[in-house]
């Protein structure tokens, strides 16, 4: 689907009259080069995530070599965390835009463009070579997100709900997370809390959404949708006259069946859960901040009330014993009557931002002068079948062959991927493998005055 953090600075561009190109590589068919000598654009941003980040540095290549006197700008949660990194190792990127890109991003494009009088060198969240060394300026935060204009969307996606052949699309209703988990990196990308749009923005880009296509649901893809009881609250009121299916993620201390049964009344079919591990001191030690009863009281309300559920874990947590991991199979087994879709994780990824990555530095489990830029896995990363250059952690008492054992393990049972999305996965992971490299490339967005 089209990334909705360049959907945004898409948004943001083209209300300040800026002509902006889209390109998504993974529906994108043209000729790239020849493509590029026609658009002639003085500023090409490239977004990407941790797996595409080798694919963002290729375009990045591929672009000063077509049009060596452009501005090649990289940002998305990648760059936000390995500015310095990327910088010294990818001489073609030129600057980095860390976290928000939106208006950071506008002020590149009026500083180079149409030359105005922006403090470029002082930019929020602007990284960028300065006499041998790496600047970073510090970023900050859009404090209203009402300010921004809605996403700009070309709707060529296909997105199908889950367990129901409905049509649907997708929409961010907040930015940032409640909580800190040591594996994950979205209370850092925006931090100092959780901002909710207010319910008339949202409504603008519901009508926006059914105004141009005839869907049928909705998948709100906020980190934790239940981080608010007044915003859901709302949320329920605004859409249930539309009456539309939705899914959202929540955190089992963040809903009571109550909240609930209201989510249902308004059209909530399907909830996320995350637990990652049934080990209580491991919970605590994740930053989870939850417990296990709380899931359990949970997924009950939720078989009661008729909302389907995907329940989270991971496999390989730092410091996880095999023991640990087998209580985790048991649980999920003697769930399963409450579990619609398992959302297993085998091998824990590392991200840059976060708290884990930390903590392997000092551990030395990621080695000194550790570099995203120049980092290859092992070939075992294939026997979990991860086929981007990602970090998974290789633990002494939990190996990539135990990890395998537990992944016949889950597959024997029947809680591991559905039979879909095991089918997906072989087939982006093994039959394409070759494809993928060349083809899942990460979003770009290409901007020229009007």
């Amino acid at each position: 689907m089209m990334p909705l953090g360049i959907s945004s600075i898409i948004a943001v561009l083209e209300q300040y009259n800026y002509r902006v190109k889209f390109v998504d590589f993974n529906i994108y068919n043209g000729n790239f080069k020849k493509d590029l000598k026609i658009w002639c654009p003085k500023i090409i941003g490239i977004g990407g995530t941790t797996p595409t980040r080798k694919n963002s540095f290729k375009i990045a290549r591929l672009c000063k070599e077509v049009l060596p006197e452009s501005k090649i700008v990289y940002g998305g949660p990648h760059a936000s965390f390995t500015a310095e990194d990327t910088l010294q190792n990818i001489p073609q990127i030129d600057y980095i835009v860390k976290g928000e890109g939106e208006f950071t991003f506008l002020g590149i494009c009026d500083y180079f463009i149409r030359n105005k009088n922006v403090d470029i060198a002082n930019l929020s969240g602007l990284c960028y070579r300065n006499n041998g060394s790496i600047k970073s300026n510090q970023q900050s935060r859009i404090e209203s997100l009402d300010v921004l204009p809605i996403p700009k969307r070309n709707f060529e996606y296909n997105i199908k709900l889950d367990f129901i052949d409905l049509e649907a699309d997708y929409i961010i209703t907040s930015r940032g997370c409640p909580v800190k988990c040591t594996f994950c990196s979205a209370s850092a990308m925006f931090p100092h809390g959780v901002r909710h749009r207010s319910m008339e923005h949202i409504k603008k880009e519901i009508d926006y959404i059914l105004g141009n296509k005839p869907v049928k649901a909705l998948k709100v893809f906020d980190s934790t949708f239940t981080s608010s009881k007044e915003h859901v609250e709302n949320f329920c009121k605004l859409i249930k006259p539309y009456n539309l299916l939705w899914e959202c993620e929540i955190r089992a201390d963040s809903v009571n069946r109550d909240l609930l049964k209201l989510m249902k009344e308004a059209g909530c079919y399907y909830v996320d859960i995350g637990l990652e591990t049934t080990a209580e001191n491991l919970l605590v030690k994740i930053g989870k901040r939850i417990t296990l009863q709380q899931i359990e009281d949970v997924l009950q309300w939720c078989k009661e009330l008729g909302i389907k559920t995907k329940l989270f874990l991971i496999f390989g947590l730092l410091d996880q014993t095999m023991e640990e991991c087998k209580n985790d199979l048991t649980f999920l087994k003697s769930h399963k009557d409450k579990i619609n879709q398992f959302g297993t994780t085998i091998g824990l990824r590392v991200y840059p931002g976060t708290a884990l990555e930390r903590q392997l530095l000092r551990r030395k489990i990621l080695p000194q002068g550790f570099s995203w830029a120049n980092f290859k896995p092992s070939l075992a990363n294939l026997i979990l079948l991860e086929t981007s250059d990602t970090v998974i952690l290789n633990q002494n008492q939990l190996t990539f062959l135990y990890l395998l054992y537990l992944m016949f393990l889950l597959i024997l049972q029947g809680t591991i991927l559905s039979k879909e999305g095991i089918k997906n996965l072989l087939i982006h992971n093994i039959i394409r493998l070759p494809a993928k490299f060349l083809k899942n490339i990460s979003g770009l967005v290409i901007s020229h005055l009007h």
